[in-house]
């Protein structure tokens, strides 16, 4: 078929044609109509999660042939508990950052054990004691550190002493001490991490007076010597993985 425009009007000629059947012939002018929504023009889906403490050697392990190795970097902060894979380090639309993390399960948080600004007044920590007791291997125990909690008396002794201080000249130095019925310590079985074993764990008493009342916090060596030794080990075999298929990515300690 061949078409011819001419100045006026639109002439069509059309080869073979023996009129047995109509031919629609629609002829537009004018410019297409613009989509009334079109679509908008949108940054690439950032892809990152946090997870596990493996969870940046699992994404990469399925991964490694898509990402350039030196344009990647992973940062290690074992105060934090954290493993931090960034890939496209450079780009800030197809950055992506995959996070790993040892968190303590949420038994171990609620005691407030090792933390400087948790303090209990005796008789609330006598209740959630009595309410937590299957964290104890005799019940009969926990039943009586209960009591003692509930019944707690304190005798707060002051004192004035003299020290010679750096200087060689003479200070007063205020001392206090608090003596309870409480016994020394208490042991309870409680996973410190998320997905671990129970562990039994000591339990120590520290008192403090704040306001003229005494204060209780729970401190445990043993929980502290356990948590930096778990942080760092699940942290190192992390490490160990990743460096095994990805030597290239760049790590570092902050």
């Amino acid at each position: 078929m061949e078409k011819i425009e001419k100045e006026n009007g639109l002439t069509v000629n059309i080869a073979n044609y023996t009129g047995e059947n109509p031919i629609e012939i629609v002829y537009r002018e004018g410019a297409a109509p613009k989509s009334p929504n079109p679509l908008e023009t949108k940054e690439p889906e950032k892809i990152g999660v946090t997870g596990v403490i493996s969870t940046p050697f699992d994404w990469l392990e399925k991964r490694i042939g898509t990402i350039d190795q030196k344009r990647a970097n992973v940062k290690v902060d074992r105060e934090k508990m954290t493993i931090t894979l960034t890939v496209n380090e450079d780009d800030y639309y197809t950055k992506n950052t995959f996070v790993g993390k040892v968190e303590f399960s949420e038994a171990f948080e609620k005691f407030g054990i090792n933390d400087a600004s948790s303090g209990w007044i005796p008789a609330k920590l006598g209740q959630f004691l009595r309410i937590n007791r299957v964290l104890f291997a005799d019940k009969e125990d926990c039943m009586k550190l209960v009591s003692a909690l509930k019944n707690f008396t304190a005798k707060a002794k002051a004192e004035i002493q003299k020290q010679r201080d750096p200087s060689g000249s003479m200070a007063d130095v205020y001392r206090q001490e608090v003596e309870s019925n409480l016994p020394k310590s208490f042991t309870i079985n409680v996973a410190i991490f998320k997905g671990t074993a129970k562990t039994p764990i000591e339990v120590e008493f520290d008192h403090y007076l704040k306001d003229g009342e005494v204060l209780l916090q729970l401190v445990s060596p043993g929980a502290n010597e356990l948590t930096e030794s778990y942080r760092d080990s699940c942290i190192d075999d992390v490490l160990t993985k990743i460096k095994d298929i990805a030597p290239g990515i760049a790590i570092m300690e902050i």
